[in-house]
């Protein structure tokens, strides 16, 4: 059921649920190599960042009112964009220490901090530029006088950015350096452009599913989820369309509305509360897990158990060993340093 928080944030049990898989899936990616088959390596990979943009589409429906661009601007920024800077002078204060110990050099430090003035990104940190500014753009649309109009001519620029982009552009900066920092700039721009479009599906889907989840049988919903999965794993298999966009933008979609039919069911369960934890919490780990844990590991992995490669069932273990140490830095930064994620301290 959808509930609200003290920052007047709406919040559905199955949304942080779908949020949890989400990180947790992207944790998993990074740090897992050589061990799952391909085709659920690509599966993951359509899922767990846009799984994100259609949950944020999906609370924009459930809101009584959405915000205005004004408002939302204000809001975001205190959401996304604090945490963006705090995390980014964690994660170079983390190099500084890293370059003391001979682990990374002065050239890649200078790099990230590039990339953050660009909204780039430091690892991760890329996603919180494009969801603010892809949320961005769809309020915008939507509060316009012909949010239709504008959504089409937006659309067909965002396709064909993005068709341009990833045919044209990406193979050329591959190996040139000077393209790489040109490209830093316009790579959120572009993943803005692509990201609105699901926030917007999300949107129109929940307005007219979030009312029947509530009301219909839980177990129908959770069945139809299923279903919605299987289809999900068919098109990263044996894709339908062969057209630009379309399956790609559409195997990005059903697994989010998958995992929302299932965890209509099992958000009450053990296993819905430890996604919902994670859902909830999903910040933090996005902003620590790649540049800072996942480094850690790697060192270990390397000068204490003299792996010459970062690979194999091992990366399994390291990602569990991830999720345990976030805990703790959960607590940290839900107490003492939750400044840092923009949070307003209640006065008691």
């Amino acid at each position: 059921m959808p509930s609200r928080s003290n920052s007047n944030m709406v919040r559905c049990d199955y949304l942080d649920c779908v949020k949890g898989v989400s990180i947790l899936a992207i944790t998993f990616m990074h740090l897992e190599n050589g061990v799952i088959p391909l085709w659920l390596n690509s599966w993951i990979a359509l899922f767990m960042i846009t799984s994100f943009y259609f949950a944020s589409g999906w609370i924009f429906a459930i809101k009584p009112q959405i915000d205005t661009p004004k408002n939302l601007f204000s809001k975001r920024i205190r959401q996304l964009g604090i945490p963006y800077l705090w995390f980014a002078l964690l994660i170079l204060v983390f190099e500084l220490i890293w370059y003391c110990f001979g682990q990374t050099t002065l050239n890649i430090i200078g790099r990230d901090i590039y990339k953050f003035l660009t909204l780039r990104g430091i690892g991760t940190l890329w996603f919180l530029p494009v969801l603010f500014l892809g949320e961005m753009l769809f309020s915008s649309i939507v509060s316009s006088k012909r949010p239709w109009l504008y959504g089409c001519v937006l659309l067909i620029i965002s396709v064909c950015s993005s068709y341009f982009y990833y045919v044209e552009w990406r193979p050329i900066i591959e190996n040139d350096e000077l393209y790489k920092i040109l490209d830093s700039p316009i790579r959120p721009i572009v993943m803005a452009l692509n990201a609105w479009p699901i926030i917007g599906v999300g949107y129109l889907i929940g307005k007219k599913i979030n009312g029947l989840l509530v009301k219909n049988n839980k177990w129908l919903s959770a069945l139809a989820g299923c279903i919605v999965l299987i289809v999900s794993v068919w098109f990263v298999i044996a894709p339908p369309f062969k057209f630009f966009y379309v399956n790609e933008f559409i195997s990005n979609i059903l697994p989010a509305i998958g995992f929302i039919g299932v965890f209509t069911l099992l958000s009450s369960t053990w296993i819905g509360q430890f996604f919902k934890y994670w859902g909830k919490h999903s910040l933090i780990m996005m902003c620590t897990h790649f540049s800072i844990t996942m480094e850690l590991l790697m060192a270990f992995d390397y000068y204490v158990l003299h792996h010459d490669e970062f690979s194999g069932p091992i990366t399994i273990v390291y990602f569990c060993v991830t999720v345990l140490i976030t805990y703790p830095l959960v607590k940290l930064f839900e107490g003492r340093l939750s400044f840092m994620l923009g949070k307003k301290k209640i006065s008691k």
